[in-house]
Parts: C-alpha cells; structure tokens; sequence
C-alpha cells in the first residue's frame, strides 16, 4: 500500500484531468488500483516551486507492485503540470507492543489516621509510643 502526494500546478487546464491520467497510469501501467483519492483547491505554497507560488494538492492511496515504482516515479517527473511528488509505503497498523499507563489511584484514609498540622506533640508522647512500638 503506498500513498502519493503531489502537486498539481495552476497552470493546467484541469486539475481533475491530471489526477485522472496519474490514476490511470496507476491502474494500466502499474497493474495497481487507486483505493482514495482527494483533490484540494489550490492554496499558495511556502516557496515558489518551479517559479510556481501556487498548486493545488492532490493525495491518493493504492496498491501496486514495488518493483513498478519507478516506471511512477518517471512519469510523475516528466509530467508538466506536476510540480512535485512524494510516495510513502504504508505499513500496516500494528498493536502496541506495551499497554497504556495505568494511573496510580489514591487511597482515601479514614478520618481518624490523618493528622492536623497545626497540632504539637510533646516529646513524651512520642518517646511513649515508640517504647510500645519496640517492645
């Protein structure tokens, strides 16, 4: 599975005309088929491409043979009306490999075993229920 993003420059006629042709090319010379296709409007670039400040986006999805990616990257190039392209393989979606976090929970204490802060402790008392706790 591959996806291909290129642009179309605003010099052609049809925007639609050029991504059926590189459909059709896909579908006849590359034994491939276009699963989605989505045409943009045109939009202004970040840079002029080809002395182009304009172009209009177009990203489709198929199959094809991996070998016959060549043969698609020849045509894209000699291709007039597009400004420029880019294929990426999709790799196939795969579960993660380690569970989400588990957020630790809070254990609510009961009234009586939370202390106030603003309470002092004699130092008897303490040095009491260490003895006890010791013994």
């Amino acid at each position: 599975m591959y996806e291909l993003t290129y642009i179309i420059s605003p010099l052609a006629l049809n925007t639609n005309t050029v991504a059926a042709k590189v459909s059709a090319f896909i579908a006849d010379n590359l034994g491939g088929k276009v699963k989605k296709e989505y045409i943009g409007e045109k939009k202004k670039l970040s840079y002029p491409i080809k002395k182009q400040a304009a172009g209009s986006y177009v990203i489709a999805e198929f199959s094809a043979e991996p070998e016959k990616m060549d043969e698609l990257k020849k045509f894209l190039d000699l291709n007039t009306d597009i400004l420029r392209h880019l294929i990426l393989t999709q790799k196939a979606s795969r579960p993660a490999k380690r569970p989400a976090r588990i957020k630790p929970t809070v254990i609510a204490l009961p009234a009586e075993e939370i202390s106030h802060k603003g309470e002092k402790v004699k130092i008897e008392e303490l040095d009491k229920k260490l003895e006890e706790l010791l013994k």
